[in-house]
């Protein structure tokens, strides 16, 4: 319906469709704001509860924390060393075997201990010890309107109490366990003591060290303190108006109303209890549950148990807190009554407000549209020159970008072409290197082999110096030759001239001779042979020293070559750096040049989408025009 009331229709002018808009605004919030009102009433009214609730729990656990640690302290004396003396002095004829007391000193002892707890703590109200019989051996008491005071109760004033319920209930538990009492009023020879004494009895069994009964111990406590530390709390507290708090008992007689003449019905025989002043089903739910709220005849109730003694039926009692209605939700109705004005009050100011500024705007709107009218054939023809610029930048725009495409192609295979070259100028390198390697060996070898040709011709100069010695000494044994032949000769003229006796001599001078003349032919063959080697040696001096020059001069050619290829190998190192660094370049220019070409294409796709898009502006320029003109008739 909404919908159909905004959308727009000859028949139902802009200014009164902003009028239904801005009452629709106006009353949306405001139902917003009721709902929310609402929403946070009822989350207030919980907390609220749950606050009534808190205290009330606070209040139960006061009394559980007043009554905490009695059980302890009454199994404690049942267990002590003086009772246990008492009874072993007791079963000895009146003096203990074991430390050599006697009864009465025992007696003493446990009354000393039943004296320091009633001094030390302010709950309990008397200590007695009663044997397997029901007979009082010991009762210390504190006075009930004096509570400072203790006394020693005598033994002309205890009592049996053999025939008392809660003596025989006594007996029957087994060691460790505690009976606890109701709250009722002290009774005192069948007779409620005036002025009236709320108290709770704890006792427990007490056993020989053979297990058998010897009595129990009976510990009382002034239930008034917990039931004024209630009340006590309750007045420290922000007490609501016509708040209530009540101690309820499990049969639902009160121990603490408002109305005195009310509390303690079961022992003083009264009719007034919670079942009796409160419709059914708040009393059956307080007295069968633990904690929780309920709404009854304006009132909001509220209750917590307290069990004294679990194992225990009847030994509880209920904190009860109850307040009006009214009382508990102040603040959850007060804020309900403030936010309900705060809206009406908005309501009723924003709405004549919206509707001046309603029309101010209908008045705007039509201005507005006489300028949107007028800019808009503005804005046509200048789009439609727009829209022809931009064609003509998307053609320019394709043309680059298939020149930067073979541009991108050309330096590609240039950047081959410069990595082929690089690897044919490194290749040449290699070969370089290797024919440096080879030109260095045969170097070293000239090197070598000149230093060997030079230790030839040495020993050539050596070997024709000692041919030489040898012609000396070859003609020298010549001359001897000579000279020894011509001393055979004048010998072997001695013999002739000595006759007879010189012949043999003379035969001896002829074998010198003999030997003469050999030595002189082999002087001369040693001298020809010599001639010889010494022309051999002349012939291989010159050898040698032609050779010597031939090694020089290829030791110097080798040099020339290492030297042009050491220049080769740097000309070759250069020109790959050279290429190495073309091919970067050209790498490089490829990447600019392909960046370039996507940069292109953005750029095409962008003057191709300004153009779309200029066209979609010219067609919404003219639709603006239509409505400019529509629009104008609906206002």
């Amino acid at each position: 319906m909404i919908a159909k009331l905004l959308k727009p229709s000859k028949k139902i002018r802009l200014q009164h469709q902003l009028l239904v808009l801005l009452i629709l605004s106006n009353l949306l919030p405001a139902t917003v704001g009721l709902y929310g009102t609402l929403s946070f009433s009822r989350a207030a009214s919980d907390s609220a509860v749950e606050e009534l609730e808190e205290e009330t729990l606070n209040e139960a656990g006061m009394i559980d924390t007043f009554l905490n640690g009695v059980n302890d302290d009454v199994l404690f004396l049942s267990q002590s060393a003086s009772v246990q003396g008492i009874i072993r002095a007791r079963a000895a004829g009146g003096t203990d075997p074991e430390t050599g007391l006697t009864t009465q000193a025992w007696r003493d002892e446990l009354a000393k201990t039943f004296v320091a707890l009633l001094e030390s703590k302010s709950r309990y109200q008397k200590f007695r010890y009663m044997d397997e019989n029901g007979n009082e051996l010991i009762r210390i008491e504190k006075d009930n309107e004096n509570r400072d005071q203790i006394r020693v109760i005598p033994d002309s004033e205890l009592q049996n109490k053999a025939n008392r319920p809660y003596f025989n209930e006594t007996m029957q538990l087994e060691v460790g366990d505690v009976a606890v009492s109701r709250v009722n009023l002290q009774v005192e020879q069948k007779r409620i003591i005036q002025p009236q004494q709320p108290v709770m009895q704890y006792t427990t069994p007490v056993r020989d060290a053979a297990g058998n009964p010897r009595g129990i111990i009976v510990g009382n406590i002034f239930a008034d303190e917990f039931v004024d530390l209630v009340e006590g709390l309750e007045t420290e507290e922000e007490v609501r108006e016509g708040e209530q708090l009540m101690l309820v008992a499990a049969d639902g007689s009160y121990i603490s109303h408002p109305d005195e003449a009310k509390e303690w019905g079961l022992d003083l025989g009264l009719d007034d209890n919670l079942k009796t002043d409160y419709p059914e089903k708040v009393a059956e739910a307080v007295l069968t549950g633990e904690e929780g709220t309920i709404e009854a005849d304006g009132q909001v109730i509220s209750y917590a148990k307290v069990d004294f003694s679990p194992n225990q039926a009847g030994r509880h009692l209920y904190v009860l807190e109850q307040a009006p209605r009214g009382s508990v939700y102040s603040s959850v109705n007060a804020f309900k009554r403030v936010a309900f004005l705060v809206v009406i009050f908005a309501t009723l100011v924003t709405l004549p407000l919206g509707i001046l500024r309603g029309r101010q705007l209908v008045e705007l709107i039509q201005q507005l549209i006489n300028g949107i009218s007028s800019a808009s054939q503005q804005i046509f023809s200048t789009i439609a020159e727009q829209e022809r610029v931009a064609n003509q930048q998307a053609a320019s725009v394709n043309e680059t970008t298939t020149t930067m495409d073979e541009l991108e192609a050309s330096s590609r295979q240039s950047a081959e072409q410069a990595n082929a070259a690089v690897v044919a100028a490194k290749r040449a390198l290699q070969r370089t290197q290797e024919g440096s390697h080879a030109v260095g060996e045969t170097l070293e070898g000239m090197f070598t082999l000149e230093q060997k040709v030079e230790a030839i011709a040495e020993q050539i100069v050596n070997l024709s110096g000692q041919a030489g010695q040898i012609g000396g000494i070859s003609e020298l044994v010549a001359d001897f030759a000579n000279q020894t032949n011509m001393l055979a000769l004048n010998s072997s003229v001695e013999a002739v001239r000595a006759g007879e006796h010189g012949k043999g001599f003379a035969v001896v001078a002829n074998e010198i001779r003999k030997l003469s003349d050999q030595s002189q032919q082999s002087a001369e063959k040693i001298n020809t042979l010599v001639n010889e080697i010494q022309k051999a040696i002349n012939a291989t001096v010159m050898v040698t020293e032609e050779g010597t020059k031939t090694v020089k001069t290829g030791v110097q050619a080798a040099q020339h070559a290492d030297h042009a290829f050491q220049g080769i190998k740097e000309s070759i190192d250069t020109v790959v750096i050279n290429n190495q660094q073309v091919s970067l370049t050209l790498k490089q220019q490829v990447d600019a040049i392909r960046q370039v070409v996507e940069a292109m294409a953005v750029i095409d796709r962008g003057s191709k989408e300004t153009a779309a898009g200029l066209t979609q502006t010219l067609s919404g320029t003219e639709h603006l025009n239509q409505t400019a003109t529509s629009l104008r008739q609906m206002v």
